[in-house]
């Protein structure tokens, strides 16, 4: 009796301390993408330049590094903010994306770059992919609340387009090295 109720115990704390109030990751969440990708879009060209996605943020060659936190995965399908549109519908895609979602805890502006948000700071950053992360498109949120069904405090900035080097990637989404 005391196994079983040791084990219920155990379970119940981990289930307590795997998110918090944000979503944010617990540790069986599966590994967020990586790699060195090129500027696909003209936007992406001229404001960011191309990205590094590293597991704690997003390094751009023109000059912002936004320092970033996991969240929970989001659908596709999801929207963004209560009537507003979904992941999908802003990127004009399948519902076959995967969303992976991070907090901004930080932004770092070297030489002439300048902030993604304009004059806020950039909070919430959404990376668009397929299951092989051959491209992906980096949606950038300010706002107090993280981009979801009833967010009411969440504007999206811009959009990026990225798209790793030719033959770059594994079915898993990692950069070969």
């Amino acid at each position: 009796m005391r196994i079983l109720l040791s084990a219920l115990l155990c379970a119940a704390i981990a289930a307590c301390s795997g998110q918090s109030s944000e979503g944010e990751a617990a540790a069986s969440v599966p590994e967020v993408v990586t790699g060195e990708y090129r500027a696909a879009s003209d936007t992406a060209r001229n404001l960011t330049g191309n990205l590094s996605l590293e597991r704690g943020g997003l390094i751009f060659d023109k000059g912002v590094v936004l320092y970033t936190r996991a969240l929970m995965p989001r659908q596709a399908f999801e929207r963004v903010a209560r009537d507003g549109d979904s992941y999908a519908a802003i990127l004009v895609s399948p519902g076959e994306l995967a969303i992976d979602l991070r907090r901004v805890t930080e932004q770092t502006l070297t030489g002439d770059a300048k902030s993604l948000c304009g004059e806020e700071r950039p909070a919430y950053v959404a990376i668009a992919h397929e299951d092989r992360a051959t491209s992906l498109t980096v949606l950038v949120f300010a706002g107090e609340e993280p981009p979801g069904p009833e967010a009411t405090q969440s504007r999206l900035c811009g959009a990026f387009a990225y798209a790793a080097p030719d033959g770059a990637r594994t079915r898993e989404g990692v950069v070969l090295r």
